[in-house]
């Protein structure tokens, strides 16, 4: 039975996965692929002789369409000096995949060749023939890569045990203060963070923006302490204008009074935006609409400047109150 099982093995293609094993002795000519002289891994053979690897039958020959065989045995270099009807008593060189054979002679040679196991580079030491070498790489090499199940990253087999244990990030770890399953890449993302809102409602710390001020402080009690949170950055109160200025509610006053005069700047171009609008409006309509539907569109420009001008307006006694303060 395990002789029928080797010789099937032989007969048909090996693996893909073991197709970077390396002979350990030199390799004979016959058992090199005419085209790219590595290894003839699951050989196919052209009409006219030329014998491939896998490689390279799928990687240069179209499916169906005839191409010249990128071999270079004698037959495949006559083409290039006779017509094709003097190549070989006749036989066509241009071939497609569909055109090539198994060669079961030389995949059985090459079966039975010793080579080193295609994870040697990375410390594996094992030589095998090549058709019992899958078995190997399957079962028992520890430098054969796996793809983790969690997180998607390929690990030595070896290793394996260890990353799942305490190494991938997807890892599933126990909260202590709650007895939540979290993933550990969550666990001080977002379930130790008391800037998340899935933060564990037994976790407390100190604000992140008052650090040194504060008192270690729940989910709970940090989202109504940052209504108070002297540190913790706004917008300026200007910002409609166009200030793009983040600031510490602390100092809110001082950059009041340092960015007086870009403040006033912004409520100027504003303005003068708010009258080239009934300008360009008036412009815009022809001299015999003149009538009925004019004053609609002064009206709704005339309350669009109107509510420009009072907001303006407010922002600027905001002003004036705080020179005066000065």
């Amino acid at each position: 039975l395990l002789t029928f099982q080797q010789d099937t093995c032989v007969m048909s293609e090996l693996p893909e996965r073991v197709s970077g094993a390396r002979p350990v002795s030199d390799l004979p000519a016959h058992l090199q692929c005419s085209s790219c002289s590595k290894p003839l891994f699951n050989a196919r053979q052209t009409p006219h002789g030329c014998r491939l690897c896998h490689a390279c039958v799928t990687g240069l020959l179209h499916e169906v369409e005839k191409r010249p065989c990128p071999g270079h045995t004698e037959a495949c270099t006559l083409r290039d000096r006779h017509s094709e009807e003097d190549v070989g008593g006749g036989v066509e060189t241009e071939v497609s995949r569909a055109t090539c054979y198994p060669d079961i002679a030389t995949r059985r040679e090459v079966a039975k060749l010793r080579v080193r196991c295609p994870n040697c580079d990375a410390g594996c030491s094992v030589q095998l023939e090549w058709a019992r070498m899958d078995q190997h790489v399957q079962q028992s090499c520890d430098w054969h890569s796996l793809r983790c199940e969690q997180c998607k990253e390929l690990i030595l087999k070896k290793d394996m045990q260890r990353h799942t244990s305490s190494e991938c990030r997807h890892r599933k770890e126990t909260c202590d203060l709650c007895s939540q399953l979290v993933t550990h890449s969550e666990m001080e993302t977002s379930h130790r963070n008391l800037q998340s809102d899935v933060c564990c409602p037994r976790f407390s710390a100190r604000c992140p923006h008052c650090s040194e001020r504060s008192t270690p402080m729940d989910r709970r009690g940090y989202v109504a302490h940052l209504s108070e949170c002297p540190e913790r950055t706004v917008e300026c109160k200007y910002s409609h204008l166009g200030c793009g200025e983040m600031v510490s509610r602390s100092d809110l006053e001082r950059h009041y009074r340092d960015s007086m005069d870009s403040h006033l700047e912004l409520m100027d171009s504003k303005l003068k935006q708010a009258a080239v609008v009934p300008s360009n409006s008036a412009a815009a309509v022809p001299q015999s609409s003149v009538g009925a539907a004019a004053p609609t569109a002064t009206t709704a420009d005339g309350r669009e400047v109107a509510d420009v001008k009072r907001r303006v307006g407010s922002v600027f006694e905001q002003f004036k109150k705080l020179q005066i303060e000065m």
